[in-house]
């Protein structure tokens, strides 16, 4: 797999919606993982991979299997993703 190097962080998105001042006090316990964790659970098909980057962005390059869904859209596409019942990996570049 060619992945570039980027900034990961692992969300599950099955806690209820937080106000703005949750998401700010709460993102330091967004979960993490490194280059390598990453690409043994893609391997392993144990996460769903989310490019939130917008759809321009995506079209020109995007992490092979990532689906794109454009950060203000998220929130919305939460019911479908949590189906997934995988931890959901989310990046931008």
């Amino acid at each position: 797999m060619n992945i570039r190097p980027l900034v990961l962080a692992a969300i599950v998105l099955t806690l209820p919606a937080l106000s703005a001042a949750q998401q700010l006090t709460d993102e330091a316990s967004v979960p993490r993982m490194s280059l390598s964790e990453f690409k043994k659970a893609v391997d392993g098909g144990l996460v769903l991979v989310v490019d939130v980057r917008d759809a321009a962005s995506y079209a020109g390059w995007h992490i092979p299997g990532a689906i794109s869904i454009p950060l203000t859209d998220v929130e919305k596409a939460a019911p479908e993703l949590k189906r997934a019942k995988k931890p959901i990996v989310t990046y931008c570049a």
